[in-house]
């Protein structure tokens, strides 16, 4: 139940393109478990074969795989701006903890994290900064060293006091949903039937139904008829579609 990540630096990351054993032990263990693989590529990436990367990443499209984006190894995201499976991480300090001076927006339809100096001391501070390059498009922060004690152990408190950080700006950040688009009044049922506008089948037979349903019962007087009539044309009416029928 634990999500997993592997990180794979220096000479694992060709090692892995090549199949060596150990390091492909440890990714078929993360594949199987659905976790996520960080490749740590060298600055420039010169020791990476591109094009092997990139078949690597593709055939296996159930891993996420992360590789870091800066301006030495911007060559290599944008080899793979089509991999659907692959993320970036900004870290502009080549994984020396700094944080930026302005931290970059995000690539277009690529997920993104990013890195650099965060851990309980700075991220209240550069949260903000954070979301304002970010924008509405979701992301990640990484965080290693600040979250691990002088002897190299994770952390658990500091961690906590992230988790409160992020919680407490999220709470004085309302997520607003995207507005819906409203339907215009002039979308009539006849602009659906000659096909200048669609919608979705289970929605359109309804609306069909309780077309025919008026239809069938404008002559009855039965009150109970009559009551069930008027609910349909109601809904037709908030729909949209009543007025032609009406007219009708």
């Amino acid at each position: 139940m634990v999500r997993v990540a592997l990180h794979v630096g220096g000479n694992g990351v060709p090692q892995l393109l090549d199949g060596e054993a150990v390091v492909s032990g440890l990714f078929e263990q993360i594949r199987t478990r659905g976790g996520r693989v960080q490749l740590d590529l060298e600055a420039g990436g010169g020791e990476v074969d591109v094009a092997k990367l990139r078949a690597f990443m593709l055939g296996r499209p159930g891993v996420t795989f992360i590789t870091p984006h800066n301006n030495d190894t911007a060559p290599i995201t944008a080899a793979l701006a089509d991999v659907a499976n692959h993320a970036i991480l900004f870290d502009v300090s080549l994984g020396r903890g700094l944080a930026p001076e302005v931290w970059p927006a995000p690539l277009p339809a690529v997920r993104c994290g990013y890195a650099g100096n965060l851990g309980p001391e700075q991220l209240a501070r550069a949260l903000p900064r954070i979301y304002e390059a970010a924008g509405s498009t979701e992301f990640w922060i990484d965080m290693q060293e600040r979250l691990r004690d002088p002897e190299d152990r994770f952390d658990m408190h500091a961690a906590r006091n992230c988790l409160d950080i992020v919680g407490n700006d999220l709470t004085e950040r309302p997520v607003m949903p995207p507005p819906r688009p409203r339907r215009r009044a002039c979308e009539l049922i006849d602009l659906v039937d000659s096909g200048l506008t669609r919608e979705d089948g289970a929605e359109r037979d309804f609306e069909m139904m309780l077309r025919q349903l008026v239809q069938a019962t404008r002559d009855s007087l039965d009150p109970e008829v009559a009551t069930l009539r008027r609910r349909a044309e109601n809904l037709l009416l908030r729909k949209g579609t009543a007025t032609a029928l009406l007219q009708g």
